[in-house]
């Protein structure tokens, strides 16, 4: 037993912790190890892939990618070769071209320089290291949609499907570019000749059916809490909850739901979760937005939500007016020394996202925790950045 009445390891609840064993995701596992695996068979041989993963948030596509290329890592191991895998989140790491070209350059080959290069200098840098070196690489593009939201270039596609095409004299060492998105909406923000090289049909996630999300539920909840603090009635009603059309099947919501209510429960002096505190924590967590969300926004975001939640509690009210908000996140910026703060196209984003609502100009609101919870929270993510 931990030293806590209700968690043995909160961090089991994290969306970014990745469990030995991921429930019924097996088929969609099944098909990238089969489709990539000749990679280390015959890894000259190998035609470059572009596979598409998609599926709404939530619903296990960066876990499972993260699992198989762990697991991909390993094969190429196993045969004598060496493969580095190149995880990029573009809501984190994007914005543009060089940005993310960059960070590529530095997650690989951190030892070439990358100042005073263009972005396809760093390109061509990098395909030559692999080559020269013996080296092979996996790169997956997460949240890809984000990017093209945020700028108009969509030529970084373009590039990412045809670097087999760089250089025709060598052999191309990236095996293949994995792009997950929440849906297939992006492909009309890319030209003909784009959606071609990289192709119209994706490995679709769907979502998890209640029985499935119970599934995942008792693991993670084992591995979170100590014995008999979760019983079958909260892992049932929390994911008849997360299946509502309300959340979506968003498991990570379903996770911060069990996190909340552990949290009060502990709070209370109580040895178990009830379906009270799970209600109670569903009745003002409106499901916006999760704590990993949080953490994920970047500064200037944070800094608007922060606004919102000190108007509303200014005003004691849910829904308040623009030109507050704007007021207040300004002089946050101020106080943070945020030199480049876009206020109107955080508002939009945050609109994007469903995270806040508008009615009006004057009925602007957001609904997710408490003020008491996650003012802390939000100031705590702020601080890091």
């Amino acid at each position: 037993m931990s030293e806590s009445n209700i968690f043995l390891d909160r961090s089991k609840l994290s969306a970014r912790y990745i469990p030995n064993e991921l429930h019924h995701r097996e088929k969609e596992m099944s098909l990238l190890l089969t489709m990539f695996k000749d990679s280390y068979i015959k890894p000259d041989a190998f035609l470059f892939s572009t596979p598409q993963i998609i599926g709404r948030s939530g619903i296990g596509k960066t876990s499972t990618i993260i699992k198989f290329s762990n697991m991909l890592e390993s094969e190429f191991t196993r045969a004598g070769l060496t493969l580095k895998v190149a995880y990029i989140n573009l809501k984190l790491q994007g914005g543009n071209k060089y940005a993310v070209y960059r960070f590529l350059l530095e997650k690989i080959a951190p030892e070439l320089p990358s100042q005073g290069l263009s972005a396809e200098e760093m390109l061509r840098y990098l395909l030559s290291y692999l080559y020269e070196n013996k080296l092979y690489t996996l790169i997956i593009l997460d949240e890809i949609e984000f990017l093209l939201r945020s700028n108009k270039d969509s030529g970084i596609i373009y590039d990412f499907t045809r670097l087999n095409e760089f250089d025709l004299s060598k052999h191309c060492n990236v095996i293949g570019v994995i792009f997950i998105a929440r849906s297939t909406d992006f492909h009309d923000k890319i030209d003909s000749s784009e959606l071609s090289t990289l192709g119209r049909i994706p490995i679709e996630f769907l979502p998890y059916s209640v029985e499935q999300i119970s599934d995942i539920l008792v693991t993670r909840s084992s591995e979170s809490f100590n014995p008999k603090v979760v019983g079958t009635d909260i892992i049932d009603e929390v994911s008849l909850i997360t299946t509502s059309s309300q959340v979506g099947g968003d498991v990570r919501y379903a996770l911060d739901l069990l996190l909340y209510a552990g949290n009060l429960a502990e709070t209370n002096g109580s040895d178990r979760i009830t379906l009270e505190q799970i209600r109670k924590v569903h009745g003002y967590n409106r499901p916006s937005i999760t704590i990993e969300d949080l953490k994920e926004l970047p500064k200037s975001y944070l800094l608007t939500i922060m606004a919102i939640l000190k108007v509303q509690s200014k005003r004691k009210k849910q829904y308040i007016e623009l030109k507050e908000i704007r007021t207040f996140a300004l002089e946050l910026a101020d106080e943070y020394k945020v030199k480049k703060f876009e206020f109107e196209d955080c508002m939009n984003d945050l609109l994007e996202r469903k995270i806040i609502e508008m009615k009006s100009l004057k009925e602007i609101g957001m609904n997710i925790t408490s003020l008491v919870e996650l003012e802390p929270l939000l100031e705590q993510q702020i601080n890091k950045k």
